[in-house]
């Protein structure tokens, strides 16, 4: 164990050893100290702008870490994009590729709320997308890199849909204390009463019910041959949400929305504008169809109701990574209190920044 001491005189020692600016490791090992908080405060802007410098020297190990701090999320692909996109032309190529690399790493690991910030950027970095094909794809549920883009693109309410599997750990971890008491967990699913989740859970799924029922009249009525969702399993939605399970849903709600666009010419403008919830409400008002209008309401209103409980537990996570145990407290003791006014019996402890169950 390091004390604090020595820490000090590291950070002092690296902060000494970058003023010549030849050595680019004296750079990288400036960058971890901010990284991992070692004799001074933990910093990843700082410790991604030293990686940068020593990226610039030619320092592989930089890179090595630069993709460390993409992967935890403490790095913005979407922000480096957009600081590159000001003035391309000054960008060297080596970096380029680099971000178009890792944009592809970033969509094949299924975090395409990146994909969605950079809609207006997507053809400099997939030239050949053709959206007509992803639509294809996604309709006949072929799992494509087409089909990748156009779900990325198919609401503006799912720029919060990146690293779903961080986000699902921090919560199996939150949670624990609740689902590893086999009594209580089950007790919980048994009574399957949706006042145990949250506000914006509730919201989600009474939307998913008017979703599928106006889908499946639409489907009667016009015999449209129809496309799955996902039914509920009570393990997937108590004591909250699976966050992986938003993307599955999403897809299959926006492939329902393309196997519908040849009811009614107004769908298809609906397709057009899906970057702005505003302008599809505009267009669902004129829709003439009862059953057309409220699926296509409830798909809005779907991605809006999953954005904000993604977002939420985005702001969760920022918390624990600024080592705030008190929201994460707040959320599980809620949780509690929602159980016992269910009337279910509990063993539990009210929970505290100093006894909340251990989170990596």
């Amino acid at each position: 164990m390091i004390t604090e001491k020595d820490a000090a005189r590291q950070y002092h020692e690296a902060r000494k050893a970058i003023r010549t600016a030849t050595d680019p490791m004296a750079f990288v090992h400036l960058g971890q100290l901010y990284a991992q908080g070692i004799g001074t405060r933990e910093n990843h802007v700082l410790a991604n702008y030293f990686y940068d410098k020593a990226l610039a020297m030619g320092c592989k190990e930089a890179e090595s870490l630069i993709d460390q701090e993409y992967d935890t999320g403490q790095r913005s692909i979407v922000l480096d994009i957009m600081t590159a996109m000001k003035d391309v032309e000054s960008v060297a190529p080596s970096k380029i590729e680099r971000l178009k690399s890792r944009l592809e790493k970033e969509r094949i690991k299924k975090n395409f709320g990146y994909l969605s910030h950079i809609r207006y950027h997507l053809d400099f970095f997939y030239p050949d997308y053709n959206q007509e094909q992803g639509y294809d794809d996604l309709l006949n549920d072929r799992d494509t890199r087409d089909a990748d883009i156009s779900y990325s693109l198919c609401t503006s309410g799912n720029w919060s849909e990146n690293h779903l599997d961080i986000l699902e750990s921090m919560l199996q971890q939150l949670y624990a204390p609740i689902t590893q008491d086999a009594e209580l967990f089950q007790n919980i699913l048994d009574k399957d009463d949706k006042y145990l989740l949250d506000n914006n859970e509730q919201e989600l799924l009474q939307c998913l019910v008017n979703l599928r029922g106006s889908y499946d009249e639409i489907c009667q009525d016009f015999e449209v041959e129809k496309k799955e969702i996902t039914p509920f399993d009570v393990k997937n939605i108590f004591p909250y949400f699976r966050v992986s399970l938003i993307p599955l849903l999403r897809r299959q709600a926006f492939r329902c929305v393309l196997s519908i666009r040849h009811l009614d010419p107004l769908v298809n403008d609906y397709l057009g504008c899906l970057q702005s919830d505003e302008q599809l409400l505009n267009i669902c008002e004129v829709v003439k169809n009862q059953s057309i209008q409220l699926f296509l309401i409830s798909f809005v209103e779907f991605n809006i109701d999953t954005d904000s409980i993604l977002i939420d537990h985005q702001q969760t996570l920022q918390s624990l990574r600024n080592h705030d145990l008190r929201p994460l407290a707040q959320r599980l003791n809620a949780t509690i209190e929602r159980i016992r006014e269910a009337g279910i019996d509990h063993q539990l402890p009210e929970f505290t920044t100093d006894n909340l169950p251990p989170i990596e």
